[in-house]
């Protein structure tokens, strides 16, 4: 396919090079569209088990790679917690 393309080295490079760009610029329409639909998907109640599967991820991997877009209520941004955050939490006295 590629390997076969003939011209000057300049020219043979500049195909894959623009080839490369295309697709990561390909990714980004990708990734904004995938997150539009999870977004409307949501909105009208699917869950995160079903859009999983239709995503080749686990439940927990479709939720983690879009819950900065989850529309629906009471549920907030992922995100990790810092060593400061745990070690207060492994201090604080009520802790069960």
């Amino acid at each position: 396919m590629l390997e076969d393309y003939e011209g000057g080295s300049d020219e043979v490079q500049e195909v894959f090079r623009a080839g490369l760009r295309e697709i990561v610029a390909l990714r980004a329409v990708l990734a904004s569209l995938e997150a539009e639909l999870v977004v409307g998907a949501r909105l009208h109640g699917c869950r995160w088990n079903v859009l999983a599967e239709d995503l080749g991820l686990s439940p927990g991997g479709a939720r983690k790679r879009h819950l900065a877009v989850d529309p629906t209520p009471g549920r907030k941004p992922y995100r990790e917690s810092d060593l400061a955050e745990v070690l207060a939490e492994l201090a604080a006295p009520d802790r069960t």
